[in-house]
């Protein structure tokens, strides 16, 4: 469904700024000894953890709080083979836990994801660790090789990965933003689908509309796409970038042919439509 609420936001000038400021509370060193695979016992309690708590609790919470109907999980069960070998899921980024409603989505996959590292030192930072966050170095480059590897062994065995490719979030957003290409090169690289997810929206109705003006969530669950083996590397990202993005459109009801459709992934020359 495509709707387009009336609510007063203020949208950042680039499609990958960061719209929320987040209180700093501690100092953390992502460098190359920074444990990003989350390896060891204490990784996998906070995995085990998260997960019992997160379907005990989040998942409800979030279904109450946002609605959160979910669409196309026949596609989980249809794919079941192609993605039992590791997989990458992908969506836009419209809510502050819209990681939750993903995870109703496709559960029982719990993919590990890649976050923002200011958000790690932050309140939410214990929170978004033990839920399978992996921080982006962004200073320095033997921290970046750790990160990199962490994301390399969790896909070759098996394991998923979810990225939010537009590079940050933008509440309650109707359309999709440009999609940054490192997600689709380590897809290539590795040779693993691409899952793409979309969060929509429908207004509240009813008794729905005594708790909140935002209006209620709906998640969209796509065919995976696969990488063109056919193809050179560079023209490989390109094809799935383009790909992941028209689908992703097209899930929240955005047609070739639409005011906001866009086909432009240039991320400084985006065009807000709201």
């Amino acid at each position: 469904m495509y709707y387009r609420h009336n609510l007063n936001y203020d949208y950042p000038s680039r499609s990958d700024e960061h719209m929320i400021t987040v209180k700093h509370l501690r100092d953390t060193h992502f460098d190359e000894k920074y444990n990003y695979a989350q390896k060891g016992f204490l990784g996998w309690v906070k995995r085990v953890t998260f997960f019992i708590v997160v379907n005990l609790l989040g998942i409800p919470v979030c279904s109450l709080r946002h609605g959160a109907k979910v669409y196309g999980r026949k596609n989980l069960k249809k794919h079941k083979k192609a993605l039992k070998g590791g997989a990458i899921s992908i969506c836009n980024h419209v809510l502050m836990w819209d990681f939750l409603c993903v995870l109703k989505a496709i559960r029982p996959y719990t993919p590990m994801f890649p976050g923002w590292k200011t958000n790690f030192e932050g309140p939410n930072g214990p929170l978004i660790d033990w839920a399978g966050g992996i921080p982006v170095p962004t200073d320095n480059i033997r921290a970046m090789a750790q990160f990199n590897k962490a994301i390399k062994e969790r896909l070759e065995k098996g394991k998923w990965i979810h990225f939010y490719p537009e590079g940050s979030m933008w509440f309650y957003y109707p359309d999709i933003r440009p999609l940054k290409n490192a997600v689709f090169k380590y897809a290539v690289k590795y040779n693993k689908p691409i899952l793409p997810l979309t969060i929509s929206f429908r207004p509240r109705r009813g008794i729905e509309k005594w708790f909140s003006k935002a209006p209620m969530a709906e998640v969209h669950v796509g065919e995976p796409i696969f990488p063109d083996t056919s193809l050179v590397v560079w023209e490989a990202v390109e094809k799935l970038q383009r790909e992941a993005y028209h689908i992703m459109q097209v899930m929240n009801g955005i047609n070739p042919g639409d005011p906001t459709y866009n086909t432009d992934q240039n991320i400084d020359t985006y065009q807000k439509t709201m």
